[in-house]
């Protein structure tokens, strides 16, 4: 799936639209990108941080947020790339690739804080 955009990706630079659970949209900016209590971080690799919402919904998966860019990978059959914001290609491989040797500790760890 890397290499080319999964469908309803968006690539952007800056702050980008964002559909909240509640269904409202906000924009995202550098400042969203701080992790919070809100935000439980599950590991840090390689500069990438992992990390999921505390009222996060399913499917099971993990927000990856490096620099200014987000992706979020859904992980509860297989790793796969839902959508990303300002990641290289060459960063969400890596993404995805610590997200696959790394799968089951999400898993757990949403297990432990979401349920």
């Amino acid at each position: 799936m890397l290499g080319r955009s999964a469908p309803g990706t968006r690539r952007a630079s800056g702050p980008v639209p964002v559909i909240a659970d509640d269904g409202q949209k906000y924009i995202a900016s550098t400042e969203d990108a701080n992790y919070s209590s809100e935000m439980p971080q599950v590991f840090e690799q390689d500069g990438f941080k992992f990390a999921f919402y505390s009222n996060d919904h399913r499917p099971i998966h993990i927000h990856v947020r490096k620099g200014d860019g987000e992706a979020i990978f859904n992980v509860e059959d297989v790793v796969e790339l839902r959508e990303s914001y300002g990641m290289k290609v060459r960063e969400l491989t890596r993404a995805q690739e610590l997200a696959e040797e790394n799968r089951t500790v999400i898993i757990e760890k949403w297990h432990e804080h979401l349920n």
